[in-house]
């Protein structure tokens, strides 16, 4: 069984203390990792996710990549552009937490599961324990050295 690990996103100004259920309801678990969608129809895939920016933004690099494929020669610039929808696909997670966090959504966790229904009952499952005052056994925390994570093959911000 392969593992997937999810972005747990609240909309602005909700608390986990304080979990109302319409709050619950509008939880989002973004799966990080390869989107087959995304690769197969990325232009349409960025518009179903309401992506305006990641959809202009992959417009703009096609539009360059066929400038660079009457420049190198059809075969490269095919070979580059199936390249691009490949890391596309890859950062399909990526981008749509990073669209997310644009409209003022927070990452409020992460979580291992090999499915989202999964991920759901793990995620509830430990809000449930922290709010009954039961705590999490947490480990050691390491220091805060930067103010750039890298996540995935990407640098966040």
């Amino acid at each position: 069984m392969q593992l997937a690990v999810y972005y747990v996103m609240t909309e602005p100004g909700v608390s986990l203390d304080h979990l109302k259920d319409e709050d619950a309801r509008n939880i989002k678990f973004v799966k990080d990792g390869f989107s087959w969608w995304a690769m197969l129809f990325p232009l349409l895939w960025s518009l179903y996710n309401r992506m305006w920016l990641v959809f202009l933004g992959y417009l703009a690099a096609i539009i360059a990549l066929v400038f660079v494929a009457e420049a190198f020669g059809s075969t490269t610039g095919g070979f580059i552009t199936v390249l691009a929808t490949l890391f596309f696909a890859m950062e399909a997670g990526f981008l749509k937490s990073w669209s997310l966090r644009r409209k003022n959504w927070q990452t409020v966790g992460f979580i291992s599961a090999a499915n989202l229904d999964e991920a759901e009952i793990r995620f509830f499952d430990r809000v449930s324990k922290t709010k009954s005052k039961v705590r999490l056994p947490q480990g050691p925390v390491a220091p805060h050295t930067s103010d750039t994570d890298v996540v995935g093959m990407t640098l966040k911000r």
